[in-house]
C-alpha cells in the first residue's frame, strides 16, 4: 500500500526535474491515470492526498515555515534558509529551499486531484452518490492547494488537467481566474448530499460538508480584500460562516467549553475541529514514514526550558522535546493577549510551570526588575516546583522570596521564554520521538472570526448580529471564570481590523495562519514593522522589523520553477523587488 500511495503522490507537473528521482523507479503497482476511473483505483488516489497532507504538516519543511515567522507573533532564531525566510535577511532569495518544496509539493498533488476528477468522473461499478463524495473530495484538496499558492504567490500556473509526462512551458495565470476555479470546486464540494455533513458523520480527518462551507467562506473573504475582489464577496463571506455558525450545533459540531481543551492532548479530533491531519497508521491516510509518527510540529515552539527546571541539561517527555525554532515577539508576550488573568487564552497557550526532573541546590538566577539587575540562589527536590514564567510582572521581593526560577517577562532570552502547549506531545513514547499527534488545521472558531471580519468589512460591528457579536462568543468562552464574562465583553466601536488582527493571536496563535491573516488585510509590513521585534535586557532581535519590505507580501516564485520552464516564453518572477535579486 505505501508503494502505491508514493507512486500516485509523484506525478510530474511543472518542474522539468519534478520527481526525477522517483519516475525511474519500477511501477511495481501497475497503477495507469484510467485507473483513477476505477473505484479501487481512485480509493489509492485520494490516499494518497490524505498521505500528501503531511508533507505540509508536521514536517521541518512544512507550512508553518512560510506562515508562523516573519510575522507579528514570532521570528525564527534557527540559522539557515529558515532565518533568512523567518526574518527577512538579505540572504531570503528566489532558490528559498523552502518555498522550493511546497510550489512542488502542492503542483505534485494538484496533478493527482486533476487525474481523480478527469478519470473519476467515468466511474462505474459505484453509486452516483458515493461518486460525487469521492469526486468533492478531491475537488475540495485542489482548491485549498490552489487558495494556498494564490495567497502565497498571487499569479500562478493554473493547471486544470492531468499531465502524464514532463511539461517544459508554463505561464502565470491571473489571480482572478485561479479564484473563480477554487470557487467553482468549492461549490461543488459544498452541494448538499455530496460529502458527510460534519466531522462526526465519516471517519477522523476527511473532508465534510462544513469543512468545505468553511473554507469556500474564508476564499470569498479573501478574495473581497484582493484585486481580483468581486462586489458581493464580503457579504458572501458573512452568509456562509453566519449560516455555518447557526447549523453547527445541528450537525454536531461546537466550541469547545474551555479553551484549554482545544488542544488538549488526545482531543485532536474534537467537537470544534472541522480539518485535521491525521498521524496514524490507518491507510486512509498514508502510513507514516517513521513507526513513531512524522509530526515534528510538536518541537518549535518548546523552549530551553533545562535552563530553568533545576537540571541544567535534562528534558522530559511531559515537557517537550527542545528545539525553540519560533521566538515570540514583546507584543505577543507582553501585549497581545490583555489581562492574562481574565482571559484564559494565554495560560491555555503557554506554559508556565515546571517540575524538577532531579534534586538541586545552590544554582544561582540572576534576573532584572525594572532597571536593576538582581541575583537568587535556588535550590529544589525532584518533582517539585522548579521554574515558574507568570508571564507578567512581578516586583523584587516576590521573585526573591520563592526557591523557583522565576522569569518575567524582561528576564525572557534566547531560548529561554514560554512553550507553546498547543502542540506539546507528552505521551510519545520517548523524548527522542516525534509525535503522532494529529495537527489541527481548520476549527470552528476561525469560522466566527471569519464572519466577524466580513461583518466588520460590510459595515456591521454590532453586538447582536454584527462583528462584535462573533467575537464576544469567542471571548465568553475565553473567561477565566464567570465573573470575568462581562469584563471581556467589547462593543460595536472597539472594532477595527487591527482588533480583530488582535483577536485573531488570542485564539489562533501559532496555528499556522498567521503570515496569510495579515496579507489578507494587507497589514503584514505595518504590523511586522511595529511589533516584529524582541529584545529585553538579555537579547535584543529586531531583524523581522528592520528587514521587511513591501515586496514581501508575496513569496518568490521558485529559481527553480523558472529555470524549469525552456519552451515559450520566461516564467515571471514577481515585480517591484524578488525580479532585482
Amino acid at each position: 500500500m505505501k508503494k502505491i500511495i508514493y507512486i500516485l503522490a509523484c506525478l510530474p507537473l511543472l518542474f522539468v526535474s519534478a520527481c526525477s528521482g522517483f519516475l525511474d523507479e519500477e511501477n511495481h503497482s501497475k497503477m495507469t491515470p484510467e485507473s483513477f476511473s476505477t473505484p479501487q483505483g481512485f480509493e489509492l488516489g485520494l490516499y494518497g492526498l490524505y498521505g500528501g497532507m503531511r508533507n505540509f504538516y508536521g514536517k521541518d519543511k512544512a507550512v508553518h515555515m512560510l506562515t508562523v515567522t516573519g510575522t507579528d507573533e514570532f521570528y525564527s532564531r534557527n540559522s539557515g534558509d529558515i532565518y533568512n525566510l523567518g526574518n527577512y535577511t538579505q540572504n531570503y532569495k528566489p532558490n528559498s529551499e523552502y518555498v522550493g518544496i511546497f510550489w512542488t509539493d502542492s503542483y505534485t498533488l494538484i496533478n493527482t486531484c486533476n487525474g481523480l476528477v478527469h478519470f473519476g468522473e467515468d466511474m462505474t461499478g459505484i453509486t452516483e452518490a458515493k461518486k460525487n463524495n469521492m469526486l468533492s473530495e478531491a475537488r475540495f484538496f485542489r482548491a485549498m492547494l490552489y487558495f494556498r499558492l494564490v495567497q502565497f504567490f498571487g499569479d500562478v500556473t493554473l493547471n486544470k488537467t492531468y499531465n502524464e509526462s514532463v511539461v517544459k512551458s508554463a505561464k502565470r495565470d491571473p489571480m482572478a481566474d485561479v479564484y473563480d476555479f477554487i470557487i467553482e470546486d468549492l461549490e461543488y464540494a459544498t452541494t448538499a448530499g455530496y460529502l458527510p455533513e460534519a466531522p462526526k458523520n465519516t471517519d477522523p480527518g476527511r473532508v465534510t460538508r462544513a469543512l468545505a462551507r468553511h473554507l469556500l467562506a474564508k476564499v470569498y473573504l479573501t478574495r473581497a480584500w484582493s484585486s481580483a475582489a468581486k462586489g458581493d464577496d464580503f457579504q458572501k463571506a458573512f452568509n456562509i460562516s453566519s449560516l455555518l455558525i447557526k447549523d453547527a450545533d445541528g450537525i454536531g459540531i461546537k466550541l469547545e467549553s474551555k479553551y484549554a481543551d482545544v488542544h488538549k492532548p488526545g482531543n485532536e479530533n474534537g467537537q470544534e475541529v472541522l480539518f485535521n491531519v491525521q498521524m496514524t497508521n490507518d491507510p486512509i491516510y498514508g502510513v507514516p514514514e517513521k513507526d513513531d509518527g512524522m509530526n515534528r510540529f510538536a518541537h518549535y515552539f518548546v523552549a530551553g526550558y533545562f535552563n530553568f527546571n533545576g537540571s541544567g541539561n535534562v528534558q522530559t517527555i511531559e515537557d517537550g522535546r527542545v528545539y525553540a525554532r519560533y521566538h515570540g515577539t514583546n507584543w505577543l508576550y507582553n501585549e497581545a493577549f490583555g489581562d492574562i488573568d481574565k482571559d484564559s487564552r494565554y495560560y491555555g497557550s503557554f506554559q508556565t510551570k515546571w517540575n524538577a526532573p532531579v534534586d538541586f541546590s545552590n544554582k544561582k538566577q540572576e534576573f532584572w526588575v525594572g532597571d536593576e539587575k538582581y541575583s537568587v540562589i535556588r535550590s529544589g527536590k525532584k518533582g517539585e516546583l522548579a521554574g515558574f514564567l507568570p508571564g507578567k510582572p512581578m516586583t523584587k521581593e516576590e521573585i526573591e522570596s520563592e526557591n523557583y526560577y522565576i522569569l518575567t517577562p524582561e528576564n525572557y532570552t534566547d531560548p529561554n521564554f514560554p512553550t507553546m502547549t498547543k502542540f506539546v506531545d507528552p505521551n510519545r513514547a520517548a523524548l527522542s520521538f516525534d509525535s503522532q499527534r494529529s495537527i489541527i488545521v481548520y476549527r470552528l472558531a476561525e469560522t466566527y472570526l471569519i464572519a466577524a471580519e466580513a461583518a466588520h468589512k460590510l459595515g456591521n460591528n454590532s453586538v447582536t448580529d454584527g462583528a462584535a457579536f462573533y467575537i464576544n462568543e469567542l471571548r465568553k468562552r475565553a473567561a477565566s471564570s464567570a465573573e470575568y464574562v462581562a469584563d471581556l465583553m467589547i462593543t460595536d466601536s472597539d472594532v477595527t481590523i487591527d482588533y480583530i488582527l488582535d483577536e485573531r493571536t488570542r485564539e489562533l496563535c501559532g496555528e499556522q495562519l498567521r503570515w496569510w491573516d495579515l496579507v489578507r488585510t494587507q497589514k503584514l509590513v505595518e504590523r511586522v514593522r511595529k511589533y516584529g521585534y524582541f529584545t529585553n535586557k538579555w537579547t535584543n532581535h529586531t531583524l523581522p522589523k528592520d528587514n521587511i519590505q513591501d515586496f514581501h507580501v508575496l513569496r518568490p516564485i521558485p529559481q527553480k520553477q523558472i529555470e524549469s520552464v525552456i519552451v515559450g516564453d520566461p516564467y515571471p518572477q514577481q515585480p517591484n523587488g524578488w525580479d532585482k535579486l
